[in-house]
Order: C-alpha cells, then sequence, then structure tokens
C-alpha cells in the first residue's frame, strides 16, 4: 500500500479501531450541531469557533472511518474497483489518511486559537499551513509521529490550561468533564508519540481506548448543558 498501515497497529484492533473512529465522528458532529445551535440563539462568537472547530474535526474521523473501511475490506474494495475501473483503493487510503490529519489538526488549531484568544488570520493561517505540513508529512515520510507531536502541543500549551482555568472558574462538573477530556486526549497523543516496536500494540491500543473516553466525556458534558 502507498502508506504501510498506521505504525505499529496491530491486525486485531482494526475493526475496534473503525468503530472508535466513527463514535468519534459522530460525537464531534453533535457537538459541532448544538454549538452552531447556541451561536444562532446566542450571536457569541466562541460558539462559532465551536462550531467550525469540531466539525472540522468530525470530518476528519469521516476520513479515518473510511481508511479504516479500506484497510478492513480492502481485498472486497479491490476487486470492487477493478471491476467498474476506478483507481486503486490504496490512493483512496492514502488521501483518506492526509484528510484525517488535515482536519483534526485544524479542529485542534482553531480551539487552540479560542483558546489564547487569538484573532490575527495570518497567526491562525501559519497554525493551519503546520497541519497541512503534518498531513503531507504522512505520506511523504510515512509516519503520524509530527502528526501527535502538533496535537499534543496544541492540547497541552493551550487548549488543557484554558480549559482548567474555566474549570477553576465554574467548579462545576461540566466544566470538569470538558478539562478532564482534553487532559485524557492529550495523555493519548502522547503515548502515541511514545510508541516503539516492544510494547506498540499495547500502547496503540490503550491510547485508543484513552481517546474514545475522552469524547464520550464531551458528550456526556453535552447532556449535562442540555438538561439545564
Amino acid at each position: 500500500m502507498a502508506i504501510n498501515d498506521l505504525l505499529f497497529r496491530p491486525a486485531w484492533f482494526l475493526r475496534t479501531e473503525l468503530l472508535f473512529g466513527i463514535i468519534a465522528f459522530l460525537i464531534t458532529l453533535i457537538i459541532s450541531y448544538y454549538s452552531y445551535r447556541v451561536y444562532k440563539i446566542s450571536e457569541n462568537k466562541k460558539y462559532k469557533y465551536l462550531t467550525v472547530s469540531f466539525f472540522s474535526m468530525s470530518l476528519g474521523f469521516m476520513f479515518k472511518a473510511i481508511s479504516d473501511l479500506i484497510i478492513v475490506y480492502f481485498d472486497a474494495f479491490l476487486k470492487t474497483f477493478r471491476f467498474f475501473g476506478f483507481i486503486s483503493p490504496t490512493y483512496i487510503y492514502t488521501g483518506s489518511l492526509i484528510l484525517y490529519v488535515f482536519f483534526v489538526l485544524s479542529g485542534f488549531v482553531i480551539l487552540s486559537c479560542l483558546a489564547s484568544q487569538v484573532r490575527n488570520k495570518s497567526i491562525i493561517l501559519s497554525l493551519l499551513s503546520i497541519a497541512f505540513l503534518c498531513a503531507i508529512l504522512v505520506r511523504q515520510a510515512r509516519s503520524f509521529t509530527f502528526f501527535y507531536f502538533f496535537a499534543f502541543v496544541l492540547l497541552v500549551v493551550y487548549i488543557v490550561p484554558y480549559m482548567y482555568n474555566n474549570y477553576k472558574d465554574k467548579k462545576n462538573k461540566s466544566s470538569y468533564f470538558v478539562f478532564l477530556s482534553f487532559a485524557l486526549l492529550a495523555v493519548s497523543n502522547l503515548l502515541f508519540i511514545a510508541l516503539s516496536s516492544r510494547y506498540s500494540a499495547i500502547i496503540y491500543t490503550g491510547g485508543h481506548f484513552i481517546s474514545l473516553l475522552a469524547y464520550i466525556l464531551l458528550l456526556l458534558n453535552l447532556t449535562l448543558v442540555l438538561k439545564k
């Protein structure tokens, strides 16, 4: 394949990871939808940023699910595409991974700009350019390390401190869940950076379970907000 699959990904985890990706896609899409509804009512630009951020992430997870689907059912896709004369599923797989990295990182970039109150378009474009570079490096360097590292930096430097300060100010269950979810995302990306061939399966699956828990906490926070 054009990319030698995800680094150190155990074969037995493929279908589970596909399911995790679909769940993350649905959760981020739901959060984006309700953020948009709040923005239309309040016209608070914070919710506009949240809408775009989580919608970007949902697009990323959609493309991730497509790439996982191709890996899981590669032979079936290959036969079907050859029969109808389509391009090789390898290209769709590669393109989907690149788009996954770009859109998820773009979501983190927008959240970081919200957290740091950056409104300068040149700074935002510069950060988005780094996100694009990380996406291209997935193809060129055949490595997700740049993706995990940039996501970790954005989370630790901007997003997690912002969510923690928000929790200190509000001291409620909702703000705690949001802070904890992004802290868990930072931990999961740190685990992915630390991937090694010796403990790869444990670290990789552990990182994804932590990521899933983070997005479930975000969904739980949304249900708490909607009950008010």
